[in-house]
């Protein structure tokens, strides 16, 4: 039944495409689009003359019909993926329906089968709730250049999806159909005619704009819900406890306008801006929901108030005396009302002062809060007295809501986290010793006398850099960026940012680097300092590189003054990049045991913060199944990962989808704090992982790293050149100027594979290493099929690789192929089909299915998919090559078409990078 209104849905989208663009462009080009869509659908079918015949219209239309065809195609996607998304939306209310007919316990990973767990596992009330106050989930958004819609785009889906969504009621009258399928025709012209890509880069202003969107439009209102579900799970599971009072146990952080790691355009003022921006968005939100609260509140007086609330009315009536006088007008002898309104004149203070320069002489005034607790504070005393008049059910509903949403988001809204490249802090040393004429040059220290003289500054009680920094322009902003720090917790609080993440780590030397800027600004017990791992040497290092950490007193001091907890992040990306898919997931497993073993060894307690993209190639994928998979003793109830890209996109546009993605990592997360959690691995699966992965590792160095043709490959046979011209993001494609594989940064890389359907990142390698351990003998490959079936890991690596190769086409590759010189070609293309059919071969021994077998409904996705992706792939292909050409007169709009083609292939597959 589902189906059939999904397709109801895309046939009615399909329509109103079609009479768009006989409207705007004119009936000959509808013909023409919809004449590549039967020749494609028909080509797919098995037909090889429609397949010639589709070819040599597609070489032979002008630039501006092929614009429209790839424009025509691009919006298909879009449009689609909504329904797509409305569907997904029905079979969940459908399916928690049925549940609850069933007479069910729970529904499956939610919030309610999590408690059910804890009941099954034989944990009382009080341990239940000393498990679950451990639990911690940050979810950080990114703005890593994945997503290739712009806001305008997304605004307008956005209402697209109402509209779809509208649709779906059964109560909905024929006058109101008709209306919101005219509503459904204006949206689209208007997508039609608006550009489908950016004049010019994202600012880094128009990225925090953007994230904070997915914050405005759906997560404020939707947090609140998962921590009232948390509660009401744990009331139903232990209906004689106390109600469970949570702490802050899911919250947000954004690495928007914090990620300075080879982002030039991440500058001290766009730093300073951000957390503007985010503080005045939180205080409006706050005074939103203060607004759809203020009829709700009409207790009358006859009730009376507590004590301490009557003190606090007075108070404020004294110090906004105007405004006092106009709420006792207006609600006359209701004072929890009056009570709110008050508040809401405070935080107006609080935001017309958050709108000043950020001066250094920062003053409090009773007249507005000085900090989220304040705000905290008076909500508190708000429910404590409508609970003590008996209004239990005000207090405990919405009220609690905008208590929850004032203890989550406070005035800094979401976490930034900070973030810079550990070169960069060597750098600043550097500079600064020798200025000060102590050592000429740091940097080239061994390990021991950097550490000895890092330690020696931690224990020294003299200033590190002078009030004013007269250095080269990067190392003072090395240390400026501190100071700042200073100043936003001075204006936000702590919350502001509690991160500072040193990319590409080596060595302890870099973490403490970084400890030693934090302290001499002031800012150091505030904050804590995170090695980021990320190559496959890097990752191996990594336990040796925290113990060394864990042994120095002055480091020991630093993590007593932060509760006892270290943050480690792990890298997804450019593992994967460095040794391939297996390696990459075999060395982040194998690092995370053993940093859980040097953290309990040390009596430290271990966050992991995991830097997970959306692709496959990324650490992308489910994220219940991936957190299931991870070892129980590195997670124990916390949880830190990026949300990256187009994901953000996908898991937060729709309110339920948003609902869903967030029970069901909480879900996960609670689970790994029960007691006697089965280990994911096993010594046997150890030994032959070990060694799988280092043959994998060795085959995909063979590839990427050790044959000259395949960063011209890159180049030439897929689009990744014209991706940097996309205007996705602020941030450049590579880290340096360099032109290697190592320069490029991990998205750009990811994308170009994806984009030519060759999706190498997600697989490349995994097939050498099963084969190079099982070969011919059918003992072995029975072993590694029963590993499999008991290993929750290589269960989600495989279905990972699954999908991937599934959503691979080495036919479509070629044809990209094509494009690359001869010799360039017959290096790297023969290598990446032996490859595919090792892989494969591999994953049907092992797992007894085949690429997407085993999923039917990715199977219908694909199948319904491909007719529309070929046109576009062929496009594309065919514009490159004259992009190649030369520079004609009509070389900006064949790269227009180009990006377009580029962004319809992303919507298509739904991922990009």
């Amino acid at each position: 039944m589902d189906r059939d209104v999904t397709a109801r849905q895309v046939r009615l989208l399909g329509d109103v495409l079609g009479r768009t663009i006989a409207d705007v462009e004119g009936e000959d080009q509808l013909v023409l689009v919809e004449r590549v869509r039967a020749l494609a659908k028909a080509h797919r079918s098995g037909d090889e003359a429609a397949g010639d015949e589709l070819t040599e219209l597609i070489t032979s239309v002008p630039v501006d019909e092929a614009r429209v065809l790839v424009t025509a195609f691009a919006a298909w996607f879009r449009l689609v993926n909504l329904a797509e998304d409305q569907g997904l939306v029905r079979r969940l209310v459908v399916d928690r329906q049925r549940n609850a007919a069933a007479g069910a316990a729970a529904f499956p990973e939610s919030l309610g089968a999590a408690l059910d767990q804890f009941i099954a596992a034989g944990l009382d009330a009080d341990q239940a709730a000393e498990a679950l106050d451990q639990l911690s989930v940050r979810l950080v958004l990114t703005a890593h250049p994945t997503e290739a819609k712009r806001r305008t785009t997304l605004t307008k889906l956005g209402r697209v999806a109402d509209a779809l969504r509208d649709l779906d009621r059964a109560d909905l009258t024929p006058e109101a159909r008709h209306a919101t399928e005219a509503f459904l025709a204006e949206e689209i012209a208007s997508l039609w005619l608006t550009d489908e890509t950016r004049v010019r880069p994202p600012t880094v202003i128009d990225e925090v704009r953007n994230g904070l969107y997915w914050v405005d439009a759906v997560l404020f209102d939707l947090v609140p819900r998962i921590y009232r579900e948390l509660a009401d799970a744990y009331a139903a599971a232990y209906p004689d406890a106390t109600p469970l009072e949570t702490g802050r146990f899911l919250r947000l952080g954004s690495w928007i306008g914090g990620d300075r790691d080879g982002n030039p355009n991440v500058t001290l003022a766009a730093t300073e801006a951000t957390w503007r921006e985010q503080q005045q968005l939180s205080i409006r939100l706050l005074r939103r929901s203060i607004d759809r609260l203020h009829a709700h509140l009409s207790v009358s007086e006859r009730r009376g108030t507590s004590t301490q609330l009557a003190t606090r009315l007075d108070e404020l009536r004294g110090l906004h005396p105007r405004s006092a006088a106009h709420v006792e007008d207006r609600y006359p002898q209701q004072p929890h009302r009056q009570f709110l309104a008050l508040v809401y004149r405070v935080l107006l203070a609080t935001e017309e002062h958050a709108a000043e320069p950020w001066r250094a002489d920062h003053r409090r005034s009773p007249t507005r809060y000085g900090s989220a607790a304040e705000l905290v504070a008076d909500l508190q005393l708000l429910r404590g007295s409508l609970r003590e008049v008996g209004a239990h059910a005000i207090a405990d509903g919405r009220v609690r809501d905008l208590e929850v949403q004032a203890r989550v988001f406070g005035f800094h809204l979401v976490t930034l986290d900070l973030r810079q490249h550990a070169a960069r802090h060597r750098d600043a040393f550097t500079a600064l010793y020798r200025r000060y004429g102590e050592i000429d040059d740091w940097a080239s220290l061994d390990e021991a006398s950097k550490v000895a003289s890092l330690v020696g500054e931690l224990t020294s009680p003299r200033p590190l850099v002078p009030a004013l920094i007269d250095l080269d322009d990067d190392a003072r902003t090395t240390f400026e960026l501190f100071r700042l720090l200073r100043r936003a917790h001075e204006r936000l609080g702590p919350d502001a940012c509690d991160t500072y993440v040193i990319s590409m780590t080596e060595r302890a030397s870099d973490v403490l680097a970084v400890l030693a800027i934090a302290r001499d600004a002031g800012v150091a017990d505030q904050l804590d300092v995170v090695p980021l791992f990320e190559t496959v040497d890097d990752l191996q290092r990594a336990p040796e590189v925290m113990a060394e950490l864990f042994a120095l007193p002055v480091y020991r001091d630093h993590l007593a003054a932060r509760g006892g907890g270290q943050q480690v992040m792990i890298g997804y990306s450019d593992s994967n990049k460095d040794g391939g898919y297996l390696t990459a997931t075999w060395q982040l497993q194998r690092v995370q045991r053993a940093l859980a073993a040097v953290a309990e060894e040390h009596g430290i307690t271990l966050t992991l913060f995991h830097g997970r993209g959306g692709s496959i190639g990324r650490g992308g994928g489910p994220a219940n199944a991936a957190i299931r998979a991870q070892p129980p003793e590195s997670v124990g109830g916390r949880l830190k990962l990026t949300e990256q890209g187009e994901v953000i996109a996908a898991r937060y546009r729709d309110p339920d989808l948003a609902h869903r993605h967030l029970e069901q990592v909480v879900h996960a997360t609670a689970l790994t704090t029960l007691p006697g959690r089965r280990p994911v691995t096993s010594p046997r699966l150890d030994e032959v992982l070990d060694v799988c992965a280092e043959e994998a590792r060795a085959a995909y160095r063979a590839l990427v790293h050790d044959t000259p043709e395949l960063v011209a490959y890159l180049h030439e046979a897929t689009p990744v050149d014209a991706i940097a011209e996309l205007n996705l993001a602020s941030r450049p494609a590579r880290r340096t100027a360099g032109t290697g594989i190592e320069d490029l940064r991990a998205i750009p890389w990811v994308f170009g594979w994806t984009q030519c359907r060759v999706h190498l990142p997600a697989w490349y390698g995994v097939g050498a290493g099963f084969h190079a351990w099982a070969g011919e003998d059918d003992d072995r490959w029975r072993e590694l099929a029963e590993l499999h079936d008991g290993s929750p890991l290589l269960q989600v690596t495989l279905a990972n690789v699954s999908m991937a190769l599934a959503k691979a086409d080495l036919t479509i590759a070629a044809d990209y192929a094509s494009l690359a010189r001869e010799e360039v070609r017959d290096a790297v293309l023969p290598r990446l089909i032996a490859e595919h059919d090792r892989t494969v071969t591999a994953l049907q021994r092992i797992t007894g299915h085949g690429p997407s077998d085993g999923d039917a409904e990715l199977d219908e996705v694909l199948r319904l998919r491909d007719p529309y992706l070929d046109p576009l792939h062929a496009v594309q292909v065919r514009l490159l090559a004259r992009l190649r050409d030369g520079s004609g007169a009509d070389a900006d709009e064949v790269r227009d078409a180009v990006l377009v083609a580029t962004n319809g292939i992303a919507a298509g597959l739904r991922n990009t990078g």
